[in-house]
């Protein structure tokens, strides 16, 4: 791949969706359950989303396993682990301009998913003073949790 204002792609290769369109599809899937009438849903669409509550959801880390457990009551988790998928020495989560991820797996909690799963990719490429400015200006990021490369598990 070659970073400039344009996106080329290499022949076999592909973008996709995956930073928002899971987290997306949990929401609308949450939605149309409550307006179905239903109080209890854990929706997993390679993110989740509850409605109700509590729901015990595991932070997984492809290299180091579980990390920690997270109970969610109406709110949704969203999970990144750039070292999940590995194109060769390169990560499938990369900065615009080549930038590697600083963090093996994060995991972000909001109130919806899309948004967390936006961030956790984001958050993938940010460092840890980065990611506390991004929680102190922006509404509705309520928990972060970081896996290092050493295996270190950070809460912001």
């Amino acid at each position: 791949m070659r970073f400039d204002p344009s996106i080329r792609l290499g022949k076999g290769q592909a973008l996709t969706f995956n930073g928002i369109a899971q987290g997306y599809a949990a929401d609308r899937v949450r939605h149309l359950l409550g307006k179905a009438g239903y109080a209890q849903a854990l929706v997993e669409m390679g993110e989740f989303a509850a409605l109700g509550g509590p729901f015990s959801v595991s932070i997984e880390d492809p290299v180091l396993g579980q990390v920690a457990i997270r109970r969610l009551t109406g709110t949704a988790i969203a999970t990144s682990s750039p070292s999940a998928m590995r194109l060769g020495d390169v990560f499938h989560i990369l900065g615009p301009h080549g930038e590697r991820p600083c963090w093996s797996t994060i995991s972000v909690e909001t109130e919806d998913a899309a948004m967390a799963d936006g961030f956790s990719t984001a958050f993938c490429l940010m460092t840890a003073d980065e990611i506390r400015t991004t929680l102190s200006r922006i509404g509705g990021l309520m928990r972060v949790t970081a896996v290092d490369a050493a295996g270190d598990v950070s809460t912001f």
